[in-house]
């Protein structure tokens, strides 16, 4: 297994408070607060459109989402208003940002600034998912 790869940033602690999840028809609905939740991950990247964005948790403090690009589909270039982390969890790519292009395979880690404009595109016809990580303001002292 390779080592995870920092890349620009360290990372923040996270905290997860007051939480929110779906129900079973999609609803959103108040959660009780705890310290631990359980997420499915995709293991494999399966059939669906080109770009699948599938948020796990949306909580004050954090955003949790999946990331499947099919067949070379890129994520476009954009940028997220808190910092944030991406995992590759499947295949490889490049992300462009700052000016550089920085090689993607299973298991880079990428920590962003807030507002820092990225994109994601994988190799040419291939796939990938990504977990991505965003940073809210956790409120509390740094660990």
């Amino acid at each position: 297994m390779k080592p995870v790869r920092l890349i620009f940033a360290p990372l923040v602690a996270l905290a997860i408070a007051g939480t929110h999840s779906a129900n079973a028809d999609g609803a959103s609905a108040p959660a009780v607060p705890s310290t631990r939740h359980v997420f499915e991950i995709p293991q494999s990247i399966g059939n669906g459109e080109g770009r699948e964005v599938s948020v796990l948790l949306d909580a004050r403090h954090l955003k949790l989402a999946t990331v499947v690009l099919r067949d070379g589909s890129i994520l476009p270039s954009h940028r997220a208003k808190v910092p944030a982390t991406i995992l590759v969890l499947a295949g490889d790519g490049v992300l462009h940002v700052g000016g550089e292009v920085v090689p993607l395979s299973r298991g880079t880690l990428v920590a962003l600034a807030a507002n820092e404009e990225h994109d994601v595109e994988p190799r040419p016809g291939g796939d990938m998912i990504l977990l991505v990580h965003y940073l809210r303001a956790a409120g509390g002292e740094p660990n």
